[in-house]
């Protein structure tokens, strides 16, 4: 009976052993299992912010091109007297034309205040731009021809300056952005879309 508990005893000794040795190692194993884990995954921080440098250039570029955008735009609205047979159009036309030379003048004096040029920048590759085939049709077009192609042409100019509008806001830093054209830009996206849907509800109605 002796014999029994002391061997029993012994294997219970044994297997406490094999327990406080075991677990040290598993915790070890572990251990060295989620930090090679931890070492494969790939570390991400938050976004790096632009540099002031990398947002002023950003700025003076836009503003330099959404000048030859608008300046596009000033020349679509000008076609309309006289050709347009809808008070809807002309209204459209006129509204855009007066807001487009305000924000003309606010980024003309954007670029003053920086000493950078004034003058458009390069029209080649800016989304949304007429070409000059469209442009002549334009010209020798009146009535409901003219208001539909009208308003298609200046409808996908319009979408063109939004995402000029969305480029510029991104590369300052999204939501987030304060640089001194982000508020411009903000504007800009709630009214141009106000008035992309307004001549899209024109053109339905034809």
């Amino acid at each position: 009976m002796n014999g029994a508990r002391t061997a029993h005893s012994g294997a219970l000794g044994v297997r406490h052993g094999v327990i406080r040795w075991a677990v040290p190692v598993v915790t070890t194993v572990l251990a060295v299992l989620l930090i090679g884990g931890c070492a494969d995954a790939p570390v991400t921080g938050p976004p790096t912010a632009p540099s002031p440098a990398d947002v002023a250039a950003v700025d003076t570029h836009y503003a330099r091109m959404m000048l030859g955008h608008h300046e596009q735009a000033l020349v679509l609205s000008a076609l309309v007297p006289g050709r347009s047979s809808s008070p809807d159009v002309a209204d459209l036309a006129f509204r855009i034309d007066r807001a487009q030379v305000e924000e003309v003048g606010q980024l003309q004096g954007f670029l003053r205040l920086r000493g950078a040029p004034t003058d458009p920048g390069a029209m080649t590759g800016m989304p949304g731009m007429a070409d000059a085939a469209t442009l002549d049709r334009l010209h020798g077009l009146r009535g409901p021809p003219f208001d539909r192609l009208w308003l298609q042409t200046m409808t996908a100019h319009h979408e063109g300056a939004l995402a000029m509008a969305r480029s510029q806001l991104a590369q300052t830093g999204g939501d987030a952005s304060t640089s001194p054209l982000a508020e411009f830009s903000r504007t800009l996206l709630v009214a141009q879309q106000a008035e992309i849907d307004r001549m899209q509800g024109l053109l339905v109605r034809g």
